[in-house]
């Protein structure tokens, strides 16, 4: 059922996704990362900030993962993602969480967490807006340190990090993740087109073991068909 400010995508495979009309909705980026990220169908998923539930809904789609947690600080958020789940009878395979990932206690649980998070520092003018887009758009509830500080902590000890970035925040995402005992494992460059400059950035980088660096081909998303 569809309530006010209320719609419909139909998603691969006839799955389909309730978004609010006014409200922040799913990207380009959660679906490139969601063809990014590789997870083995039994390994257990956890999606921060998982929104409206869009990624967990995808990576069922893409390869039948079976044990998805998305959580969200939003309860807003947590409440359409439920619905979602539902409206797509994929109860017995995701479960949504409404808590601050700082808070989620399953330490060391997890064998691969994905992520597409706030991309902007916040600045004097967005530290009011509490709004679900600012939330989701600027770094006021979650930012880059604590993200892989936490990504970290509720890893088992081998596990993946997967996550979509602004591409000019590489250098730092790359120095964090080091500093915090990953190893960059993949890369790919995002481009809207060939004649722009990157944009986003995929990464996959591993807790527990070393990795060596691969830079994928570029991905030009008007040739791609996203």
């Amino acid at each position: 059922m569809l309530y006010k400010n209320e719609d419909m995508t139909i998603l691969r495979d006839n799955f389909k996704l309730i978004q609010k009309t006014n409200g922040f909705r799913f990207s380009v980026d959660a679906v490139i990362l969601s063809d990014f990220f590789n997870p083995h169908k039994n390994g257990k998923v956890l999606d921060i900030g998982t929104g409206n539930g869009i990624i967990p809904i995808l990576l069922y789609a893409k390869n039948k993962s079976r044990n998805i947690v998305g959580i969200d600080i939003q309860k807003e958020n947590s409440s359409l993602a439920i619905r979602n789940i539902e409206l797509n009878k994929l109860e017995n395979y995701i479960e949504i969480v409404n808590c601050d990932i700082k808070e989620y206690p399953l330490g060391n649980s997890f064998d691969y967490i994905v992520s597409n998070p706030p991309y902007m520092k916040v600045d004097g003018k967005k530290q009011n807006d509490l709004s679900s887009k600012a939330i989701a758009r600027h770094e006021i509830k979650l930012n880059l340190y604590d993200l892989v500080k936490n990504t970290k902590r509720l890893l088992k000890p081998t596990g993946s990090f997967s996550l979509v970035h602004r591409s000019y925040r590489f250098i730092e995402i790359s120095k964090l993740l080091e500093e915090s005992g990953f190893s960059i494992k993949r890369v790919r460059f995002v481009y809207f087109s060939k004649d722009k400059n990157s944009n986003l950035v995929l990464i996959e980088a591993w807790k527990g073991k070393k990795c060596q660096l691969e830079i994928e081909p570029p991905l030009f998303l008007e040739e791609s068909g996203y």
